[in-house]
């Protein structure tokens, strides 16, 4: 498995340059890259400032980014950075909150290819992986073992190993599972100069040796040599001077080579410390290291067996101080973990789409809340475990709630809105947003509380109104996050005033500035405070040991530059020309307070980035490409419309390089419930299509495919037959893919010959009783022009249930222009819609949609674009997915027998949920009805018949097979989109049903 002495033959790549600047160092270095790497390499400023950022506050662009396909091109460009002098930065998920992963020089991205699971030693529990596979995928593959990498940051669904490694992660758990340096045992670095050096276990024998087997070997032999001379001049000051808490991942862990050296206790798989004269093992020291030492290609890692079960109990406080005081005696029984939410989070998670819908657990309105855990061999030694706490804890008055879940669904419930807190607490309307500079302290829990008091008047003495607080109170790290607004300088020195006073106190008590976020550059400059002057030197001089030239991500960990450098909104080009930016929006954006924040909505957490489950970001799950992210190319706007793509924000909008990253989004709105901060990327890509299509004229395509529902109502009907016999004529759709852009491949919906009114006069719904009112239903143009059986279905249900319908034949949604970008055509046409709607909301009558997006247009696009703000939210107010509001009127809905898959189009599991269908079919003892999590099918209205290759791929990740196997046992799909509909038809051969032609009232 080593790389050492490879060659590196000129091979093909797929160098991307779509704005290469003219400098003839960055064409030398482009034309080097492109010569010796296979897999991707960006130099255009639109990639590197997508790169710019991470989680963190700041923002440094790179002079490039190479996504190496294999260790033979991370070799290449660590060869060729150093012919350029460039500094190197190594990225996983690029979910750093202290600023480690990002550089001025190369940033080489792990994530995309080197991600494979190398090989299992079930018998001895370890693994050898590479460092960019992410932790819930590793884990998935360990689970039919029983096995998983224990560490577990709430950010696993998208951290990578090797970043895990890079910053020393620990976890909701570790006071059972210790950091991630208990875990790996072996490593295989690449240094500076180009050197593979397999790192692992090595006693003095290996050291006094004259001769070894390669370069590596020798190289390894003499690092170590050098550091046990570092380490014996400064043992004493090691052992005086390292925080004794378990939770400590500043600077180098030169006390992982000393006895008696920082956290004395036993927890953790390894148990008691290496005797520094016996073993040896550098990995130790690349473990936490961030990237500045070496960079790592794969790992040896430690695996453990997963607990057989896990009950939960939620202590709920009437206040935050009393939580805290309590953590002690919480910890006298044992549990796995110990995690605080406070009142902002819970208040947040209770609002927010991603979490509203499991904040269930929470009980009234506590000040905050304790989710303890316990471990059992079984669900019922686990809950019992649990249940003993709960009574322990209210006969000792502690708490004033004390709920006990031990159902998985509930429990995930749980860890999944706490896994969340960041996003929570950063998605609130305006500038002011929580922000990480102080979070990480580890302070030893019997000091937590009055440390937590002294930041809260803290904040509260420099005029800081809202202050949230979560997180691992089990070992003393509560995350503490005041709310700044970073664009204004007196902002930033205030926050340098608080973390100078807090780190003071942390040192007062003998605790860590970090406790597991690491140093980078937010923590970096404390370094010497925290250890002082003669460790510190050590460091330096373990830099220098391992990287002379200064090359590897530096400015982190060691000569750091100051909290207020480098803030992502203060850089020197950040200059937001906000009346010309504002005044171009066509959209309000309400829920953020305009354009320029509805961009800066996104904070860098990167959940966009998870893969394998839930609905975002499809283009990414498919290309595992940062620009294809919602994150980036939340990048890619802020950047233009900071001035930092050209001088004029409308302009850099409107660019080809910002629309090449923004054409791969679906436009399917799963960031605006999945996201924690609710970056609604479908409205922004709108938004911006309209200012593209303004500076370079609107396509033949944009506008055919834009006024489809126009073409849609003059050709159903008699003209259906024609029109459809037109789309069979040879080469038509090759002459249509050249007008449109429509992919040949990808046949065409036929127009309906007969509309759905004459549906309804021809074939007539038998009148119920309609002893329950009236509601609307709003035949949108697919109902109305292509399937109008379904919208017949819908009138039929409603009646059968005691509905008197009207049909609202208000026109179209606008969901067609929309995503095309011809939002003031949407406009103009969609207040026409509104007006016509109005004359129902104003009646107070239900608008019933069949079609998820149609609702979304309705319910939330066109609401924000509409300049009647009364009037848009009037009709909003009553528009429901049919049955959503079936259920909500406590109508019992049943469904044909047999046996259903359900598919849920994106727009409806992002703002209307799929629980009510879900429930009809409970109702049926004959039925059942399973939900597929698979995601977005591919098509998302036009971009299936443009992208045909994405599109299919998209839906071959999860959808595709879930609907073969469901088709062989015999299922009934069932897909309330037209879209996902017609896609399961074009890849699957199969037709899938609207839920309205299986659902009917209970008899």
């Amino acid at each position: 498995m080593g790389w050492i002495g490879l060659k590196m033959p000129r091979r093909e790549n797929s160098l991307r340059r779509s704005a290469m600047t003219s400098e003839k160092t960055n064409s030398q270095l482009a034309d080097a890259l492109q010569s010796a790497i296979a897999g991707d390499v960006f130099v255009d400023p639109v990639i590197r400032g997508v790169y710019s950022t991470d989680a963190s506050l700041f923002q440094v662009i790179p002079q490039c980014v190479v996504v190496p396909k294999d260790a033979a091109d991370v070799l290449a460009a660590i060869r060729i950075a150093g012919r350029f002098s460039l500094p190197i930065t190594a990225r996983g998920g690029g979910t750093s909150l202290s600023g480690q992963t990002f550089g001025p020089g190369m940033v080489i991205d792990f994530s995309k290819h080197l991600n494979a699971v190398l090989s299992v030693d079930v018998d001895k529990q370890t693994a050898w992986v590479q460092s960019g596979v992410i932790l819930d995928q590793l884990n998935a593959t360990l689970r039919p073992h029983g096995l998983h990498f224990a560490p577990d940051p709430a950010t696993g669904s998208r951290a990578t190993i090797g970043g895990m490694i890079g910053n020393n992660t620990c976890g909701t758990r570790s006071i059972v599972y210790g950091k991630t340096i208990d875990h790996v045992l072996e490593t295989r670095v690449v240094l500076a100069d180009g050197t593979v050096c397999h790192f692992k276990e090595r006693d003095d024998d290996f050291l006094d040796q004259l001769t070894y087997a390669n370069v590596g070997e020798a190289k390894e032999a003499e690092l170590l040599r050098q550091l046990r001379g570092i380490i014996d001049i400064n043992r004493e000051e090691i052992i005086a001077r390292y925080p004794r808490v378990l939770r400590r991942v500043s600077g180098y862990n030169l006390d992982e080579f000393v006895d008696n050296a920082g956290y004395l206790g036993s927890i953790g798989p390894r148990g008691s410390r290496l005797d520094v004269h016996r073993v040896w093992n550098l990995s130790n020291l690349i473990v936490g290291s961030e990237g500045t030492l070496g960079i790592l290609l794969d790992a040896k890692i430690r695996l453990m067996p997963l607990p057989a079960a896990t009950a939960l109990c939620v202590v709920h406080f009437d206040s935050l101080d009393s939580s805290l005081r309590a953590v002690d005696q919480m910890l006298e029984h044992r549990p796995s973990t110990v995690e605080l939410l406070d009142v902002t989070v819970m208040d947040e998670a209770r609002v927010n789409p991603a979490t509203a819908h499991m904040a269930h657990f929470i009980d009234g309105h506590p000040q905050a809340v304790q989710i303890v855990e316990f471990q059992g061999e079984n669900t019922a030694q686990a809950k019992s475990a649990a249940e003993a706490f709960a009574d322990e804890m209210q006969a000792r008055s502690i708490g004033v709630s004390w709920p006990v879940f031990s159902n998985s669904a509930a429990i995930r419930d749980v860890w999944e809105t706490r896994k969340l807190g960041l996003g929570l607490i950063s998605n609130v309307q305006g500038a002011i947003k929580g922000r990480d500079f102080i979070e990480d302290a580890c302070v030893p829990t019997e000091h937590l509380a009055d440390y937590i008091q002294k930041i809260q008047s803290l904040c509260a003495s420099e005029n800081i109104d809202r202050l949230s607080i979560y997180a691992h109170a089990s070992v003393g790290v509560v995350h503490v996050v005041p709310a700044l607004d970073l664009h204004l300088k007196d902002e930033a020195a205030k926050m340098q005033r608080i973390a100078d006073q807090a780190f003071q106190w942390v040192m007062e008590v003998g605790g860590s500035w970090s406790g597991e976020h690491g140093d980078g550059q937010l923590r970096g400059r404390f370094l010497p405070l925290m250890f002082g002057p003669k460790i510190y030197d050590a460091f330096k001089q373990v830099k220098q040991l391992f990287d002379p030239n200064q090359q590897m991500n530096p400015g982190k960990v060691i000569d750091a530059a100051s909290l207020s450098d480098n803030l992502r909104y203060q850089t020197p080009n950040y200059q937001i020309n906000a009346a010309k930016s504002e005044s171009s929006a066509l959209y309000r954006y309400a829920a953020q307070g305009g354009l320029q924040l509805a961009i800066e909505q996104c904070n860098g957490v990167g959940a966009c980035r998870k893969i394998n489950s839930g609905t975002m970001c499809p283009s990414y799950m498919a290309t595992r490409d940062e620009q294809h992210s919602t994150r980036g190319r939340a990048n890619a706007l802020r950047l233009a419309m900071s001035g930092q793509l050209g001088s004029d924000p409308i302009s850099a909008l409107a660019s080809d390089e910002v629309n090449e990253v923004m054409k791969l989004c679906l436009a399917c709105k799963a960031c605006k419930s999945e996201c924690p901060n609710a970056v609604d990327m479908a409205k922004l890509k709108s938004e911006v299509l309209q200012m593209r299509n303004d500076q370079h004229g609107v396509s033949l395509g944009t506008r055919l495919l834009g006024a489809m529902p126009d073409a849609a109502a003059r050709l159903a009907g008699k003209a259906g037959r024609l029109a459809n016999f037109a789309s069979l004529i040879p080469g038509g759709r090759m002459v249509l893919e050249k007008l449109t852009g429509i992919d040949r491949r990808r046949p065409l919906p036929p127009f309906a010959t007969r509309r759905l009114t004459q549906v309804l006069e021809s074939e007539p719904v038998p009148t119920g009783r309609r002893d329950r009112g009236r509601v609307v239903l709003f035949d949108d143009t697919y109902a109305n022009f292509f399937e109008p059986h379904v919208g017949r279905s819908a009138v039929a249900l409603l009646e059968d249930c005691g509905f008197e319908v009207i049909l609202a034949k208000a026109g179209c949604c606008q969901r067609p222009r929309l995503s095309k970008g011809l939002v003031r055509e949407a406009k103009k046409l969609g207040t026409k819609t509104f007006e016509k709607l109005d004359h129902y909301a104003r009646q107070e009558l239900p608008i019933l949609c069949l079609e998820p997006s149609c609702a979304s247009a309705l319910a939330d696009d066109l609401a924000d674009l509409v300049d009647d703000v009364a009037m848009s939210k009037r009709v909003a107010k009553q528009v429901q997915m049919i049955d959503q509001f079936l259920v909500s009127e406590g109508i019992e809905i049943s469904s044909d027998s047999g046996t259903f898959l359900l598919h849920g189009h994106c727009h409806q599991k992002a703002q209307f949920g799929t629980e009510a269908i879900l429930n009809s079919f409970a109702a049926n003892p004959t039925a059942s009805c399973d939900e597929v999590d698979a995601g977005c099918c591919g098509m998302a209205g036009s971009f299936g018949y443009e992208q045909y290759e994405l599109s299919q791929k998209i839906g071959e990740q999860r959808l595709f097979p879930a609907i073969r196997d469901a088709v062989a046992s015999k299922k009934t799909i069932i897909a309330c989109g037209i879209s996902c509909r017609h896609q399961i038809k074009d890849f699957c051969n199969v037709t899938a049903k609207h839920w309205v032609e299986v659902a009917h009232a209970k008899r």
